[in-house]
């Protein structure tokens, strides 16, 4: 009796959390204490820099501790002959030495975490996933961000900064998702994946802009406007020729009927990373990339502050795009 009243205090409370003092619902809620909402474990850190025994003599220490490292259920993976040449490797240490020079502080990066972590947690309640992090380095392979049922995998090598040489042979683009402050985005954006029904090959361009609007919209609730913006990779300028052109592109899109056009090249040219949007216009160069998802995202916001009794966790659940696009009154 006294649990069921305690948990129906608790949930009347976040609701008049959710909607006190809040112009838009996507806001980031106050805070309390963020403290320890996650577990972090610098795996390189405790490691890297180590001689070969004393490395060795730390990895039998943290065996046990650690099993989602050192032990798999793959039968030919043994971390005493595997896991040593590999943190020993002259690559793996210089990267890490490029890590230390590059990297947010250590504080900075855990208070934001935790921030994120609390106003996620605050949003989804019992849908949120518990996990645990590990930092490391990978040798610069192809992943943001690797995740498992209950952890994720933060590469440092992967946020040098876009001047770093490691990744002079990428698209110019796509450098500025090597900078350090990026690593919070990407944790969040994989976070993000979890909570939106995966999209059929053969779906609409509709429905490919308001599954990459939601994970927008996910990054702008937890991190806040300008953490959205970055995620994708718009600056304040290509962000406002969006806003000034937004009627005009919209029409475009309707005069075309490419919402519910199900052509992969469509989606790949409005809605990937790329320098530029394909509108097949004379002014398709300075149409930033992304514009398809861009357009999902403010669909979502008129969605949302026309149906502000919603949570977001319901908001990324919805797959019925046609019924979110008519009930959001979205007429730029």
């Amino acid at each position: 009796m006294f649990k069921i009243f305690s948990k129906l205090i608790l949930l009347i409370g976040i609701h008049v959390l959710l909607n006190s003092c809040q112009e838009n619902p996507w806001e980031q809620l106050p805070k309390s204490n963020t403290e320890n909402q996650v577990n972090i474990i610098h795996f390189s850190d405790s490691i890297l820099g180590l001689d070969s025994i004393s490395m060795f003599d730390k990895l039998e220490q943290m065996q046990y501790r650690h099993p989602i490292i050192f032990f798999d259920s793959d039968s030919s993976y043994n971390w005493k002959k595997d896991l040593p040449p590999y943190l020993l490797d002259p690559e793996v240490q210089a990267l890490y030495k490029d890590a230390l020079k590059s990297r947010m502080p250590l504080n900075d990066f855990t208070n934001d975490i935790n921030s994120g972590v609390y106003q996620y947690k605050l949003r989804f309640q019992e849908k949120a996933k518990e996990f645990d992090i590990y930092t490391y380095v990978s040798r610069n392979e192809k992943f943001w961000i690797l995740e498992g049922p209950k952890h994720f995998f933060i590469p440092w090598d992967r946020y040098l900064g876009s001047d770093h040489p490691l990744y002079a042979r990428e698209a110019k683009y796509q450098l500025t998702r090597h900078d350090s402050d990026q690593v919070i985005i990407e944790l969040f954006r994989s976070l993000s994946k979890g909570h939106i029904p995966k999209v059929q090959k053969n779906s609409s361009l509709l429905s490919a802009m308001i599954n990459s609007g939601k994970s927008i919209l996910f990054l702008q609730t937890i991190l806040g406007d300008s953490q959205a913006q970055k995620a994708l990779n718009m600056d304040v300028i290509e962000n406002q020729f969006m806003i000034n052109n937004e009627s005009a592109l919209w029409k475009v899109l309707l005069k075309k009927k490419w919402l519910f056009d199900n052509s992969f090249d469509l989606k790949r040219k409005l809605i990937e990373a790329a320098p530029f949007s394909a509108f097949t216009t004379s002014n398709d160069q300075i149409i930033p990339g992304q514009a398809g998802a861009w357009f999902g995202w403010r669909i979502l916001q008129n969605y949302w502050s026309q149906n502000p009794e919603l949570a977001l966790s319901e908001i990324m659940d919805d797959e019925n795009v046609n019924l979110i696009l008519q009930k959001s009154g979205y007429r730029p």
